[in-house]
């Protein structure tokens, strides 16, 4: 019997593409997804052992050295690997690696660096060849790849160093790797090159300290080929002032958003542009919004840089929901071609908002805010999530009828997981409720939790690695109601005519020549799919007559949108095939206990006295943290 998707273990082939390589003649940088300048401390686990391994390292950074850093892939049903839709322009995967290429910006500068992107394609050979260093890294979905790479390394004598997320969360989990960076490049590396200088690159680096961003130099740009992505990400800030229990990203980044000078980030832009790139650019902040104060600014800056430089990008991002209460932010967003924005919206139920420690979400109902945000012109995507303790029977319900009538036809619904090192995670741990990636209930309070092997982490066919309060099996069920519903041809279309007759949008960005080849390939593809298919057939035609009478910038969103069902669609089937998976399994294989009410009753260990059921999880009473 296959087992559910707690955690997946296969390591999926990514398809075919291509590497550049350049000199490196840029000193300025950003990152969000890999590797840590100020004094900061230093733990350093060598292994003597592994050093003729390294024997081709040159003995100082200060060398010529050749890097290539290894962008390991994203499953292509992953809920953010838009690859059919990259597919439908001509491109082959959703966006570039930003932390590598931030990374890049942080090395030293007379090194020669090649970026391979396995979401684009295979790492050639020859490259792996020509290399003397080898970064890699990223989030929970690339830990097989990662450590697919590590121990290539390890037997061919090629030294590797690994950072980001997950490195970060679990750097125990790297320790074959011959450098673990934990934490923000900015502080890290600067203490990894010291040490190689000083005769000793092996070890963890880590510091206690968060970088200040406005010290980071513009990403290698220049080392990717745009022709390859759907869009492009930036960064203008890190952190997020809120305080959600499941949330992993204050525990990396932290409560105290900083973000980068509005010099700093237009000189991002200006690279990008003389680079020839025009059109999506994605903010990839954690929270866009986290520091108001600061980003205000910084987008009276774009305005007046889109200005002189004749709109040349569309922008989107992450933020949270109180957006919808500042209409001076809105305004300023709109103005500089804000498109889209995801949102942490997680329960349309205020009970379990409040147990999860997102009151901010409370403050104002849900649907009145995102069509405040349609009023604005911005279009809302949105994640949102079942399993929560206080989550009632009949969920699906409500969820269902929340997304239909809200209109948010990119709506990320998905199992809850406890991410290492979170609230979350440490709390279950004291109930002895968490679950291991062997499916095995672990009940030693003491454990350092690790997700291992997760090849989809994206909680929408994984997570639940935990004991619910509920039966398991009518989670699943609920889950399986909700895509099942919300993913049909008919509802799906049926939001997108919707959203598009109620947005406002204000469109100043003219595409140039590049740009109408991939949108003209792209409207091409999803009509001739949407027209073959039956199910989409008739919903397309009249999707597309009433657009077209709504003018040419809401015909535009309107048949873009259709064209992420070519994604939502495959990502379904594979959603609903995993559940059916985790049903059978939860239903007739698994050893740990369905729900709470089945957990037998254990003597307390190390004096720690479980909390009732009705005072686990109590909320930080400090729910909302204060922007610098």
């Amino acid at each position: 019997m296959a087992e559910p998707p707690i955690l997946t273990r296969l390591i999926k082939p990514c398809g075919g593409g291509r590497i550049r390589s350049r000199p490196i003649n840029s000193a300025l940088l950003d990152s969000r997804n890999f590797l840590s300048t100020r004094p900061a401390t230093m733990h350093s686990t060598s292994n003597p052992s592994r050093l003729p391994a390294s024997s081709r390292l040159p003995e100082s950074p200060d060398s010529p050295v050749r890097c290539l850093m290894i962008q390991p892939c994203f499953e292509q049903t992953n809920y953010w690997n838009f690859v059919e839709s990259a597919k439908a322009i001509g491109a082959k995967a959703t966006a570039p690696p930003l932390g590598l290429m931030t990374v890049a910006a942080l090395l030293p500068q007379q090194w020669e660096f090649r970026i391979a992107d396995q979401n684009v394609g295979p790492v050639e050979e020859s490259d792996w060849q020509w290399a003397d260093v080898i970064c890699t890294g990223g989030m929970l979905p690339q830990q097989p790849g990662i450590l697919q790479w590590v121990e290539r390394a390890n037997a061919e004598g090629k030294f590797v160093v690994v950072g980001g997320p997950d490195p970060t969360s679990q750097p125990q989990i790297y320790q074959d790797a011959d450098a673990v960076i934990v934490g923000e490049g900015e502080l890290t590396i600067p203490m990894w090159l010291d040490a190689w200088r000083d005769g000793n690159p092996k070890g963890q680096f880590e510091s206690p300290h968060k970088p200040d961003v406005t010290t980071t130099p513009t990403p290698r740009f220049d080392l990717v080929d745009f022709n390859d992505y759907l869009h492009v990400g930036v960064q203008s800030s890190r952190g997020c002032p809120y305080n959600c229990e499941f949330c992993d990203i204050i525990e990396l980044f932290g409560r105290r958003p900083r973000v980068k000078t509005p010099d700093q980030f237009l000189a991002e832009l200006q690279k990008l542009y003389d680079l020839g790139y025009r059109g999506w650019v994605d903010f990839t902040d954690d929270n866009f919004i986290g520091n108001r104060k600061l980003i205000k600014p910084l987008l009276v800056a774009l305005k007046q840089w889109n200005e002189d430089h004749n709109y040349p990008f569309v922008f989107s991002t992450e933020a949270s929901i109180n957006l919808a209460d500042d209409k001076e932010l809105l305004e300023l967003m709109r103005d500089v071609q804000f498109r889209y924005v995801f949102l942490g919206i997680e329960s349309p139920d205020e009970e379990t908002l409040i147990h999860t420690q997102k009151r901010i979400n409370t403050v104002h109902p849900i649907i009145d805010r995102v069509r405040t945000i349609y009023d604005h012109g911005i279009s809302v995507a949105a994640g949102l999530i079942i399993g929560f303790d206080t989550d009632k029977p009949g969920t699906d319900g409500p969820m269902i009828r929340f997304i239909q009538e809200s209109g948010i036809t990119l709506s990320m619904v998905g199992l809850l997981s406890a991410l290492p090192n979170t609230q979350l995670t440490r709390r279950l741990a004291k109930e002895r409720r968490l679950i291991d990636s062997e499916h095995n209930w672990i009940q030693d309070t003491g454990v350092n939790y690790e997700l291992r092997s997760a090849e989809s982490k994206d909680q929408t066919i994984s997570g639940m690695n935990f004991i619910t309060t509920r039966d398991r099996v009518e989670i699943y069920q609920e889950l399986r109601n909700i895509i099942e519903n919300v993913y049909s041809p008919r509802a799906f279309m049926d939001r997108v005519i919707d959203t598009a007759a109620r947005i406002k949008i204000v469109n100043k960005h003219v595409p140039n020549a590049w740009e109408f080849r991939r949108m003209f390939k792209g409207f091409r593809t999803i009509a001739w799919r949407m027209l073959r298919d039956k199910r989409t057939r008739s919903l397309y035609i009249r999707n597309f007559v009433r657009a077209a009478m709504m003018g040419p910038t809401k015909f535009e969103y309107a048949h873009t949108v259709m064209g992420s069902f070519l994604h939502f669609d495959l990502q379904t089937q594979k959603m609903l095939d995993a559940l059916d998976v985790s049903i059978d399994f939860a239903k007739n294989h698994a050893t740990y206990p369905r729900s709470v009410a089945d957990m037998p009753a254990i003597a307390p260990a190390n004096n720690l006295h479980p909390l009732p059921l009705a005072q686990a999880g109590g909320c930080d009473t400090q729910t909302e943290g204060k922007s610098t």
